[in-house]
């Protein structure tokens, strides 16, 4: 018999922030352009040019998706882990913020 379990969390402000501020420094080797505004952030794509807009709660969902599904490193998942389960941003670097904005614009982290 299969369980399902539910996952309450609810991404801050202040970790959003730090998020975006992180994502600024290593999201340039695939992304062109990034700009933050009050609504969401705007970014684009250097290979094919594609605009992606993401919101507050796209960025929400993509954290919980990538502690959901877990599909990368141990690193990746402890940072992503201690975001969903303490509200902790203390260790989502730039790396694991990339991953983050990678999964709000793609469903999936594609690169790096």
């Amino acid at each position: 018999m299969a369980a399902t379990a539910q996952i309450k969390f609810t991404l801050t402000k202040k970790n959003y922030d730090q998020i975006i501020d992180m994502a600024g420094y290593g999201i340039a080797y695939w992304a062109a352009y990034m700009e933050s505004t009050d609504n969401g952030c705007h970014f684009t794509e250097d290979r094919t040019g594609k605009k992606f807009f993401i919101t507050f709660e796209d960025m929400e969902k993509a954290v919980l998706g990538i502690h959901v599904a877990s599909p990368l490193n141990d690193y990746y998942t402890r940072a992503i882990a201690g975001l969903v389960n303490d509200g902790c941003a203390g260790d989502v670097g730039s790396d694991i913020a990339d991953a983050i904005v990678q999964w709000a614009c793609f469903g999936k982290v594609i690169y790096g």
